[in-house]
């Protein structure tokens, strides 16, 4: 099977290398944004009173050396009682979400890719109004395959699941437990897309470069061999075929060349060129 890739530029012919891009530079702002709850807010707020009292006991004694310890536990545990009747779990929850966003962030890379190369909406809004390309690479390759260093999730090709209804994440005392489909679901919006995805952690990336606004370019290789064929918009300029055609020669010169053609009644069509 083949994937399809929808850039604006030849770039990616210079050094074979995608960028996975962080969750905060995706085109949907609600991507990666998991509804977080509390499965049972009493049992998290007296998991973090019991965890904490004991330590808090003893510092309490150590400065305060005429205190009997009856009576330190007494002021300890009455402490312990108001702050769990004080707990704010919507405001716990708020924490919980901007660390998951801050971690997520820094670590994890989306690269986003379509089964349909012949995708009027595609070709206009990531292929530069048909000025630009579609590489066709193959889910069989190593690239789409996970490496055993790699954490949980990352590394595996996936079809997003379209829907309207956030995933929801239950957070347990001491536990977050973030499920895959926090990184492969999408907004009905987007179902033209047709949507396949993977991602990387960004720390393993082949190359990081300075981008603008002091935020750093992730790029990981990607084999020649898993590129098979490159789909050409039906407006792009001679000086960009020649361009990837010299990259294709020296580097994946088994890579087909094909050409994306309106046909008129019939939409768009691949032919080859």
């Amino acid at each position: 099977m083949l994937i399809y890739k929808y850039v604006p530029v030849a770039r990616f012919f210079s050094n074979f290398k995608f960028r996975f891009t962080p969750a905060e530079d995706l085109n949907d702002p609600m991507e990666l944004v998991p509804d977080i709850r509390l499965r049972d807010p009493a049992a998290y707020a007296r998991d973090i009173t019991s965890r904490n009292i004991e330590s808090a006991y003893f510092r309490l004694l150590l400065s305060n050396p005429d205190l009997s310890p009856e009576e330190a536990w007494a002021r300890i545990a009455a402490a312990a009682e108001q702050l769990e009747r004080q707990f704010d779990p919507i405001a716990t929850v708020k924490k919980i979400y901007e660390t998951f966003m801050r971690t997520t962030n820094k670590n994890v890379g989306v690269l986003s890719l379509s089964e349909d190369p012949c995708s009027a909406p595609m070709w206009a809004h990531y292929a530069d109004e048909y000025k630009g390309l579609a590489i066709g690479l193959d889910t069989s390759s190593e690239f789409f395959q996970p490496k055993p260093e790699e954490p949980r999730v990352c590394g595996q090709l996936m079809n997003v699941v379209y829907t309207d209804t956030s995933p929801v994440v239950y957070v347990e005392p001491g536990k977050l437990d973030i499920p895959k489909e926090v990184f492969f679901t999408k907004a009905r919006s987007w179902e033209y897309e047709k949507e396949w995805r993977i991602i990387k952690y960004l720390p393993q990336a082949s190359e990081i470069v300075d981008g603008p606004e002091g935020k750093k370019i992730c790029l990981f290789d990607v084999p020649p061999a898993a590129v098979k064929e490159v789909i050409f918009g039906s407006k792009i300029s001679a000086d960009v075929l020649e361009q990837v055609e010299q990259a294709l020669q020296a580097r994946a010169p088994h890579v087909l060349r094909k050409r994306i053609t309106p046909v008129p009644g019939d939409g768009l069509r691949v032919v080859d060129c």
